[in-house]
């Protein structure tokens, strides 16, 4: 008896993107948790946090060791380039790890929270977008150049290590490769530094080579002898990816490298230098050498406190308060560039607005006089304040100070409010560009040549 067996092939593809699907979304998750998890360890003293930086290295060693196992076993071949994507990525981490632990038993790590410190932001990293550099012919007529490659990049700062999503396959139809994951590091200095790692895999082989064609032309035409160095060279790239197929899994190739910092941030979309590691491998997509992102800062004391309290407050002469009256007991919130005064705590607990704002920048004088402090800017006059106690003053004057010169500190981000987006826990397309005949996807909007 016949039977008839319908739609099994249909779903397997469907249960590849589901899986995939589901990947991404953990990974957005684990993302956002581990950011959260490096906000709060801010005050952390150095003996905590070595403590945590061991316990963290334990897990990434696991981590890698289970997934080594699992590569060996993998079959399909998208689970495998998953599988050496993080085993890759888990190896990078655990050695920051152990670099973090020894730069902090030597004494050169973060230490506690003291009175004043420098202010630390939260950096997000989107819109990710590398174009290719396909020759016309390959691309506009669809013949030639056959390779397709699986692509990934690797965001890091110190041991604040993330990936991408991988796209596959990305091949001749494809005029860019865009990564739609938002990345965010915490507890960033001004002078960060964020290194992009773009690695590669090539997933099928062209036919004939065109140095395969070129050393058989030569042969035929000169001979042996002069054809010898050329099937040398060949003969040693045979070598080398035979090295590289006898470790477990397919193995990336390092593409290229950018390095962005505070000077890069802003609230757009803008093109960066990238720099390629080898352009002359057959084994690496063209690349256009640059790329487009987002690169959004946002110092925490924006939107968190730096310092709230009572005060008594003295205003210049066309202020409300004249002469020698004091306002008693006002409350005060230094957050944000501006130290926000209100007449009592009821109605900062009520959400008042604030009663006065006070400018605190680069600009602003502050000085101190004796039982007093003092904050002046230009055209505002001077105002004084005084504290219940000498330690109350001294932190108030440490963090005024601290702030003022932040402003300086984080440039641009001081400036301009940028907004810092989330890693988002919904799925994400991880296919590339679709195919397209129009010349205009070749001409990239604000991209330098």
């Amino acid at each position: 008896m016949n039977t008839i067996r319908r739609g099994l092939k249909r779903k397997e593809p469907e249960r590849e993107e589901e899986y995939q699907a589901g990947l991404t979304q953990f990974q957005a998750a684990v993302r956002k948790r581990e950011s959260i998890r490096l906000k709060l360890q801010l005050g952390s003293a150095p003996g905590i946090m070595e403590k945590e930086i061991q316990n963290k290295i334990k897990i990434e060693e696991s981590v890698a060791q289970g997934t080594a196992r699992f590569l060996t076993a993998c079959k399909n071949q998208n689970q495998a380039l998953e599988a050496a994507k993080n085993l890759l990525l888990g190896n990078l981490r655990v050695d920051m790890l152990r670099f973090e632990l020894n730069k902090l038993r030597r004494g050169r790590g973060s230490p506690a929270m003291k009175k004043g410190n420098p202010s630390y932001a939260a950096v997000s990293l989107s819109d990710i977008r590398i174009p290719l550099l396909w020759r016309p012919r390959d691309h506009m007529q669809d013949t030639g150049d056959s390779r397709k490659f699986a692509v990934f990049c690797i965001v890091r700062v110190g041991s604040q290590i993330y990936d991408t999503a991988l796209i596959s396959p990305v091949d001749r139809h494809s005029t860019d490769v865009c990564f739609n994951d938002v990345l965010l590091f915490s507890k960033m200095p001004p002078y960060f530094e964020l290194k992009l790692e773009l690695y590669s895999y090539l997933l099928t082989e062209p036919s004939t080579s065109a140095h395969a064609k070129l050393v058989k032309s030569i042969s035929k035409a000169v001979g042996k002898t002069f054809s010898k160095p050329l099937r040398d060279q060949e003969n040693q790239d045979e070598i080398e990816i035979k090295k590289s197929k006898s470790k477990p899994g397919p193995q990336f190739d390092l593409l290229a490298t950018a390095t962005l910092r505070l000077e890069d941030a802003g609230e757009e979309v803008k093109p960066h230098e990238l720099f390629l590691e080898d352009a002359e491998n057959d084994r690496l997509p063209p690349l256009f050498g640059q790329f487009c992102c987002r690169l959004a800062v946002q110092p925490y004391c924006r939107e968190e406190p730096v310092l709230v309290g009572s005060l008594s407050v003295r205003y210049p002469l066309n202020e409300r308060y004249s002469g020698d009256r004091w306002a008693e007991n006002c409350w005060a919130r230094l957050m944000d560039w501006k130290l926000c005064l209100w007449q009592g705590l009821d109605q900062y607990e009520a959400a008042r607005s604030p009663s006065k704002q006070i400018r605190i920048d680069q600009e602003t004088t502050i000085r101190d006089e004796g039982d007093i402090f003092t904050v002046e800017n230009y055209g505002d006059g001077i105002i004084e304040f005084k504290c219940e106690n000498k330690e109350m003053k001294v932190m108030w004057l440490a963090h005024l100070y601290q702030h003022a010169c932040d402003h300086k500190r984080w440039k641009l981000a001081s400036q301009q409010k940028m907004e810092v987006l989330s890693p988002d826990t919904k799925p994400i397309r991880t296919k590339s560009m679709c195919r397209t005949r129009s010349k205009l996807v070749l001409l990239y909007n604000e991209t330098k040549i």
